[in-house]
């Protein structure tokens, strides 16, 4: 499927928004695995999108060890076309955090009262999010949604944290042990204990 493809029939706006988010995803993997910005050139967010993709393909070229790294941080699979797989995926940043927060929080009633792998706390909560608005799965995993997942969930033990009573959310290290890392890198190491009383 060529790019023009996925926007047939869509209005430019909504293709616009699809090249940024693309386009910012780029950029925050360059920037994780390179350690430095992606020059980004053109007039709209096309061809700025079009420009960047092909610097990323000519620096990954040959290197398939930083290739499986940077597809790691954009979540995609080894025989995901990159270009066209970035555009097909629906971003966390595009929904607002009290969608994602009540997305969560409606998982929590029916995961119910316990401690739970977190991953079965968000596979539901972006299968539901994303219904409709991507054609392709968003995972779970240490990539580039985790960070706004973790900031959700920080923000909910926050919010569900009676004092004294007790806290309808909190996460926890999947082996029960010590407190869970200021800034933990991957959910699959990570549970949450639900207390429904106090969501």
């Amino acid at each position: 499927m060529k790019l023009e493809e996925i926007f047939e029939g869509t209005g430019g706006k909504a293709a616009s928004m699809a090249y940024w988010n693309a386009l910012r995803a780029l950029r925050n993997a360059w920037h994780e695995v390179f350690e430095e910005d992606l020059p980004t050139e053109g007039n709209n967010a096309k061809d700025a999108y079009t420009q960047a993709l092909e610097r990323v393909r000519q620096r990954l070229k040959g290197d398939k060890r930083t290739e499986r790294r940077f597809r790691s941080e954009l979540g995609l699979d080894d025989d995901d076309e990159l270009g066209e797989a970035l555009l097909e995926f629906a971003d966390l940043d595009a929904l607002s955090p009290n969608e994602v927060k009540a997305s969560i929080l409606a998982q929590c009633e029916v995961l119910g009262d316990g401690r739970h792998e977190l991953r079965q706390l968000l596979r539901p909560v972006l299968d539901a999010l994303f219904e409709g608005r991507s054609k392709r799965q968003a995972r779970v995993g240490a990539n580039r949604h985790w960070p706004r997942l973790l900031l959700y969930l920080r923000e909910l033990e926050a919010e569900t944290d009676w004092e004294g009573y007790g806290q309808g959310v909190k996460l926890m290290n999947s082996g029960g042990r010590g407190p869970v890392a200021a800034h933990p890198t991957d959910p699959s190491k990570l549970a949450v204990r639900i207390d429904t009383s106090n969501l």
